[in-house]
């Protein structure tokens, strides 16, 4: 399984690298406005930095995800000592790591931000504190959402029902508290603990409804 997994993320390394390069151009641009426009607070600019090297890899996981079916990567890595389970673990696992690398390097950007400003500023990682658990989020509601999609074709009716059941209530707590429905009973930790048990829940959905397969062939 973990030699599928560095198999998969040498896969992704070139969209990786082009992601992370783009989103490093853009904050080159983006600095280079903002210094000529005077700029808005710097726990701001340096917040909407480390934005852009988070999405950037959530970008990479959509587009792989996306590869999987037209390239029948899963039948190509079936065809090894893997069990559908153990490849159900590597789908759910490479977004985790491919969004952990744009974490580390926001983490970077926000360090380096801190050093070249002599101070660091508390809102900016908050900021970008409440969007890591949102960027963790939407790979696993992409892969839901492919399983749901291959429960339906199969005819599989109760395990597409259970799919998009937990797509709709994975949606409804994610905008629930920015709706301002919760905010006033939610902290910040119970809004970082929810976003965790929800990326657990989706990944155990998806890789019950992948083990439940009647193909493996996209």
């Amino acid at each position: 399984m973990w030699h599928a997994l560095r198999a998969e993320l040498a896969y992704a390394r070139p969209y990786l690298f082009g992601g992370l390069g783009i989103a490093i151009g853009v904050v080159v641009l983006v600095s280079a406005v903002f210094t000529i426009a005077g700029g808005p607070p710097p726990h701001v600019a340096t917040a909407i930095y480390g934005l852009f090297l988070i999405i950037a890899p959530m970008v990479v996981c959509f587009i792989i995800q996306s590869f999987r079916n037209e390239e029948r990567r899963t039948r190509l890595l079936l065809a090894g000592p893997l069990t559908p389970r153990q490849l159900a673990g590597v789908m759910v696992l490479l977004p985790i790591v491919l969004c952990a690398i744009g974490v580390a390097a926001a983490g970077l950007m926000l360090g380096l931000g801190a050093i070249l400003s002599g101070r660091l500023e508390p809102k900016s990682l908050q900021m970008v504190g409440l969007a890591v658990g949102q960027i963790f989020l939407y790979p696993q509601l992409g892969l839901l959402v492919q399983e749901s999609v291959a429960a339906h074709r199969q005819r599989r009716p109760r395990a597409a029902a259970g799919g998009w059941a937990g797509f709709v209530l994975a949606i409804l707590a994610m905008t629930a508290p920015y709706a301002g429905l919760a905010l006033e009973v939610l902290t910040r930790t119970h809004l970082i603990l929810g976003q965790l048990a929800m990326v657990l829940a989706m990944m155990a959905v998806s890789v019950a409804l992948f083990v439940g397969r009647t193909d493996f062939t996209r």
